[in-house]
């Protein structure tokens, strides 16, 4: 029963540092370490109607510049302002600059300009001043985590139409997403 508990024990180790060996040798090399467009998906409190679900598109420059647009669904009917001044949906783009780290850490640094919100007619929007933080980004390249860890300070920096926080209105803001790479965005060698 020992050489059956030693034999099967063999596989598992040599699976085991084969993960660990590819995690270390993934060596990002900064910035240049992730280029292309990731479709991401989460939950986001960074909403004027209440939390909802983020979609989205983040685009990679491969130079430490990016962007990103989409749209957060509404998931509190009842929210503070009401839906009704953005309908159920908000659509969001935001400029970034980031930073990869040797081991797959992404830090992103927000514009002045912050984070966009705008009602599907175009009426109304406010302008945050942040969004998510950081995240991680896989060995392969393939998948990204993207999130302002613990609840991040918001303000509003500007607003447009009626029904809208006015600037200067706080918020507390939560994020956090998976993102995965789509055909044509290439991780640089």
């Amino acid at each position: 029963m020992q050489r059956l508990a030693v034999f099967l024990m063999i596989p598992a180790l040599v699976l085991l540092s084969t993960a660990m060996g590819a995690a270390q040798d993934a060596d990002w090399g900064g910035i240049h370490s992730i280029k292309g467009v990731y479709a991401v998906t989460g939950f986001s409190t960074c909403n004027a109607t209440g939390p909802g679900i983020l979609e989205g598109d983040y685009t990679f420059n491969g130079n430490g510049t990016g962007s990103a647009q989409g749209v957060v669904r509404s998931l509190s009917p009842n929210a503070s302002p009401p839906p009704a001044a953005f309908g159920t949906y908000m659509n969001f783009t935001v400029t970034f600059e980031y930073d990869v780290t040797k081991d797959g850490r992404i830090t992103f640094l927000y514009p002045a300009g912050g984070n966009t919100v705008v009602n599907p007619e175009g009426t109304k929007s406010i302008t945050w001043n942040k969004g998510p933080s950081h995240g991680v980004i896989s060995p392969d390249g393939k998948t990204i985590t993207i999130t302002c860890g613990p609840p991040v300070s918001l303000a509003v920096q500007a607003s447009s139409g009626a029904g809208v926080p006015i600037p200067g209105t706080p918020a507390n803001c939560v994020t956090s997403a998976v993102g995965i790479r789509l055909n044509g965005g290439d991780v640089d060698e």
